[in-house]
């Protein structure tokens, strides 16, 4: 249904104009203070003391060995300086991405519908390798699980209930199995393959369910992650438009007195002056967001891991508009050489110099991981046929598969 009476709302947003003018610009002083707190400590104090005074705390980020090394904390990308139109940065990735394979997984999902009695959820996850050759070799395929009423309702002792978030769970744990299942069939690729994970590779947002259910998303996350460290394959978690203030965090810590305990700046809005070209990024940080990352650890192919310290993440410019991307990996990478055939120094220069190529041929965006969403995002139309399918099943196995009453009434009217 359309809006009531789309004038007076529109006239209720200019009657808010001065409360969003006074949000927008109060944003924008709260970040001001910050970045100059933070461009501040940089220039007072090395690595080594920063890390000191945040000791035994849980900082969201502590710095590593670029707050040492990289001027005001940026690390520039100079060629794209001398790009002028959109098909120079086009001919710049074709040429540095060829030959070089890269991997992405996506997934979506059905929730379960309340239109009939039975619930029924749905997950399909997609994956393409691109081997960035000519001609193009892809392989892209997408994979299909029914959850039945089992697998998407809850028993709650006295009474049970279909929990929609069941269908979101299994969706997570099908998405990351799958990305260890392709590390471990490429992972004798030469050069090796850069995998694509669209989110976080932090688990610190399954704090918000059940114990069991962030057990289920951090043992996922533990295998994904050791599976990368076994096999020397990057994987890069891919945040567009962040709006994480991890950043902020340390810098309140470090300056409590100046800062106060108003609104945290966000780390986007901290960063983004200093990062005025495209392609260029910030130092890499450590994550320390919680005692969830302490909760990453398992065995794998024989041998115990551990990464409750070993993620990193920066800020890059690489998006179409203002806001930055955020970018997350293991510190393995950065800690460890490329091959002579990958371009850059370190096996995460090698991952970037991707995340770069792929973001210039999808005009701000990682192509790759545009066209795997595109494969795997499940519709209304796929909630339709689902539905159909369950019925033509009540009718051949005479199963009491019936239309919720409500359900009816509403199609009846839309």
């Amino acid at each position: 249904m359309p809006l009531g009476d789309p004038h007076a709302v529109s006239d209720q947003l200019y009657e808010h104009v001065e409360d969003i003018r006074s949000y927008i610009e109060e944003g924008d002083t709260v970040a001001d203070e910050y970045r100059e707190a933070l461009l501040n400590e940089h220039d007072l104090s090395d690595a080594a003391e920063v890390n000191t005074a945040l000791d035994g705390a849980f900082p969201n980020a502590r710095p590593t060995d670029e707050w040492d090394t990289l001027d005001a904390l940026v690390d520039p990308f100079p060629e794209a300086a001398e790009w002028s139109a959109h098909e120079e940065s086009g001919s710049w990735a074709s040429e540095t991405l060829r030959g070089l394979p890269a991997i992405a997984v996506d997934g979506s999902e059905l929730e379960p519908t309340d239109e009939l009695n039975v619930p029924i959820g749905v997950t399909q996850v997609a994956w393409l390798v691109n081997h960035h050759q000519s001609p193009p070799a892809h392989e892209l395929e997408t994979e299909t699980q029914v959850l039945a009423p089992e697998d998407v309702i809850v028993d709650a002792g006295s009474y049970s209930y279909v929990d929609a978030q069941q269908v979101q769970h299994h969706r997570y744990e099908q998405e990351i199995g799958t990305v260890v299942n392709l590390i471990e069939r490429h992972a004798d690729l030469d050069p090796p393959p850069v995998v694509f994970v669209d989110g976080s590779l932090g688990v610190s947002y399954a704090n918000l369910f059940s114990d069991d259910v962030a057990e289920r998303y951090q043992r996922a996350m533990s295998e994904l992650l050791a599976a990368s460290r076994h096999h020397e394959v990057p994987v890069v978690g891919y945040v567009a438009g962040s709006r994480a203030s991890d950043i902020g965090d340390m810098v309140q810590r470090l300056n409590p007195s100046a800062l106060g305990d108003g609104p945290i700046a966000r780390d986007a809005a901290i960063f983004a002056p200093l990062l005025e070209s495209w392609g260029s990024r910030t130092a890499l940080f450590v994550n320390r967001r919680d005692t969830s990352l302490d909760a990453l650890e398992t065995t794998y192919g024989g041998v115990e891991y551990g990464f409750g310290d070993r993620l990193r993440f920066c800020y890059t410019n690489i998006g179409a508009g203002a806001s930055l991307d955020r970018l997350e990996t293991l510190a393995w990478l950065p800690e460890t050489a490329a091959p002579d055939e990958c371009p850059g120094k370190t096996m995460f220069e090698y991952a970037l110099t991707m995340v770069r190529g792929e973001a210039a041929v999808g005009q701000g965006y990682p192509e790759i991981l545009q066209q795997v969403d595109a494969e795997a995002v499940l519709t209304g139309g796929d909630r339709d046929s689902l539905i159909t399918m369950l019925q033509r099943l009540s009718n051949h196995e005479d199963l009491d598969i019936e239309w919720n009453p409500k359900a009816v009434s509403k199609r009846r009217r839309r």
